[in-house]
């Protein structure tokens, strides 16, 4: 019996995928199997679109210097080699749009066959096999590719909606627990920074907006033309260009522009180094959200042990119980954040 519940649990986590180290899970494994068929707790996608995270993205970009070529040859090596898309310089990873073509017999609740669906949770944990990269453009994070991908019992999963466009769904599934969690965390009254204006930002503004009664939005990124953007969409009150990589001089150009220390911080840039900027802008007793996977924890750590402030650092899990619905209610009643990801004009900029 004993073992008869360890093959169920090992299934339902995607355990009896690993191929090396024995016993690990599939997001610590080196190596999974994504050979067919379908398992169990299984659900099997059709690989339409891989969704890379900004952090693993801009290393792949950065390495291959923006040659389409490279960068496809580099991704193609990752899963080859790992059966699944972990990026071991940014242990990250992305998410996966399919459409689903076999599900196991003890899947519990599972789509229908021919519904397309975005996993809700990391490549660096899903059995992926790549047959071939269709279509790849340096300029965006999104990847036509073919393939089989297989999702696990415990995997969250979300629909694809035929309002919004495609390029914006995965852009919003990809980061909407940043959202989630903001609008738990978020003061009514006060003040709330996001650190990086991308499209974790962008949502973590609008999120902040909608759970505040009262508050104050500020927008730090070393992008100009991004926090330029935003500060004229209303997105955020204050607007702020600065190197979160250097604390100081972030700090001297957040109160140059006036803004009072943070109640909250939601760190989703995709840069590293920026763990003490963010607890340095956050007030005491104030709370810390790191969802960028640019994070070293660690650094976190230490870093609020040298400035002396007493602030709650939280890790940013890409799980949210509502499974993106969130992200994506704001994204049909936000005006500023459909134009911010170019909803209005059918493209998700």
């Amino acid at each position: 019996m004993k073992m008869e519940v360890a093959v169920d649990i090992a299934g339902r986590l995607g355990a009896d995928r690993v191929l090396d180290p024995p016993g690990a899970l599939p997001q610590r494994a080196e190596r999974l199997d994504p050979s067919p068929p379908v398992r169990p707790h299984e659900i099997e996608l059709a690989v339409e679109r891989l969704c890379l995270d900004s952090t693993s993205y801009r290393e792949i970009r950065e390495g291959a210097d923006a040659d389409p070529a490279a960068m496809a040859a580099r991704i193609s090596e990752i899963a080859a080699s790992r059966g699944k898309l972990h990026n071991s310089v940014t242990d990250s990873g992305g998410v996966v749009l399919g459409t689903v073509s076999a599900v196991g017999d003890r899947c519990e609740h599972p789509p229908a066959i021919g519904d397309r669906i975005v996993s809700l949770a990391s490549l660096t944990l899903t059995p992926l096999r790549i047959d071939a990269i269709t279509n790849l453009d340096p300029g965006s994070s999104q990847i036509e590719a073919t393939g089989a991908a297989y999702l696990f019992g415990s995997v969250a999963w979300g629909p694809v909606p035929d309002d919004l466009p495609l390029d914006a769904v995965l852009e919003l599934y990809d980061v909407c627990s940043a959202g989630s969690h903001t609008r738990e965390l978020a003061p009514s009254r006060g003040t709330v920074y996001v650190l990086g204006a991308g499209h974790a930002g962008k949502l973590t503004m609008a999120a902040a907006r909608d759970a505040m009664e009262d508050g104050t939005v500020v927008a730090v990124d070393v992008d100009s033309a991004a926090v330029e953007r935003v500060a004229e969409l209303g997105m955020c009150d204050v607007g702020v260009i600065a190197d979160l990589r250097d604390p100081i001089a972030a700090a001297a150009a957040v109160r140059d522009a006036g803004a009072p220390p943070a109640d909250l911080t939601v760190v989703v840039v995709n840069s590293t180094d920026c763990e003490a900027t963010a607890i340095l802008l956050t007030a005491d007793g104030g709370t810390v959200l790191f969802f960028s996977m640019a994070t070293s924890f660690s650094g976190a750590a230490l870093a609020a042990d040298g400035i002396g402030k007493d602030v709650r650092m939280l890790v940013g899990s890409g799980y949210a119980p509502d499974h993106g619905a969130y992200a994506l209610e704001l994204a049909r009643s936000s005006g500023p954040l459909r134009a911010a990801m170019g909803i209005d004009d059918g493209g998700a900029g």
